[in-house]
Parts: structure tokens; sequence; C-alpha cells
């Protein structure tokens, strides 16, 4: 007696190659997001360092018109200045990290000292410089947060469940969020009479 329609071979065939289809287009649109994702971090990331770049081009002016008033300061002025040249010579994301937190720092220290100096508050290009700064820091502000929500949903992606197997076999490791630095939540202290 002969069987009539498909053999059962070619259906548990079919049944394979369709299970191998949906595993392999839940591989590739997981992978597509991870790179997705990753590509984000890379370019938050490049905002932030923008900005810095901004409040990096703006200290020499800053600097030269704040020079005349603050001559006791100096070596306040040259520490702005070094950083200011280790931003621009360091490439590595940690080191320039370290190098903005620390130019932050001098800046809020530059703009307390200026408050105490008449003169200096009322010159209309160091006002013009500081409120450019002042919004620039504005500006990295928000850059830091939105390079952190990239992070976030990057480092989501990496270890939520299914997809962290795929950024396992893909070598894909979570990504350091932007923190501050350790007593960045205080004002800086600036002694007038030393």
């Amino acid at each position: 007696m002969a069987k009539s329609g498909i053999p059962k071979k070619w259906i548990y065939l079919g049944i394979i190659v369709i299970v191998i289809l949906i595993l392999l287009s839940w591989f590739v649109g997981t992978y597509n997001s991870l790179i997705s994702a990753d590509q984000n971090v890379k370019k938050t990331w490049a905002d932030v360092e923008t900005q810095y770049q901004r409040r990096i081009d703006l200290i020499p002016n800053l600097v030269n018109s704040v020079k005349g008033y603050m001559t006791f300061e100096q070596n306040l002025l040259t520490k702005i200045t070094d950083l200011r040249t280790q931003w621009m010579v360091t490439t590595a994301t940690e080191e320039r990290v370290k190098v903005a937190n620390e130019l932050e720092s001098v800046l809020k220290t530059i703009i307390a000292v200026s408050e105490n100096y008449p003169d200096l508050k009322a010159d209309k290009t160091v006002t013009a410089l500081m409120d450019e700064l002042a919004g620039t820091e504005n500006r990295v502000a928000v850059a830091r947060i939105n390079y952190n929500d990239a992070v976030r949903s990057y480092n989501n992606l990496v270890k939520f469940i299914p997809s962290n197997i795929v950024a396992g076999w893909m070598g894909m490791t979570e990504k350091t969020m932007f923190q501050a630095t350790l007593g960045a939540e205080e004002a800086p202290k600036v002694n007038l009479t030393a």
C-alpha cells in the first residue's frame, strides 16, 4: 500500500530549517542591536569630548583676560594651562576624564577667585568669557548625562538575557559610566589672604 503526502523526513527537515532560521534571525537582530548601542555610546562620548574641547578652546582667552588682575594667582593660571595641554595630548578616555575633572576643579577655583575682584567682574571680556564657560559647563553636564544614558542602554543589552549570550560570544563587555570624582560635590575653597 503506497503512502500519500510528504515524507516525515522532509517535515522534520523543514522544522529544523525553520528553527535554524528563527535562531539565526534572533542572533542577527540581537547582534545588530548590540552594535547600534555600542555606536551610540561612541557617539555620545564624542559629544562629551566636543564639549570638553569647547572648554579647552575658551581657556586661553579666559586666562589671558584674567592674568592682569590676578598676578599673585600665577600658579592657578599655570595649572589650568598645563591641564589644557594634557587634554590636547591625551587620547585615552579614562585619562581624558581624569584631566577634565582636574580642569573642572581648577576652573571652579578661578571663577570663585574672580568673584572677589570687582574690577575683574566688571570687565566685559572676562564676563563674556565666564558666561561662555558657564554655558559650556552646562553643555558638558548634559553631554555626560546623555553618555551615561547610552552606556546604561548598552550595558542592559550586554547583561540581560538572552542578548547577553550574543554579547558574550562576540566579546562585548560592559562599558564604564562617567562618574564624578571624589569631592566634586564640594565647592572649591578660596583663600585670598595666603
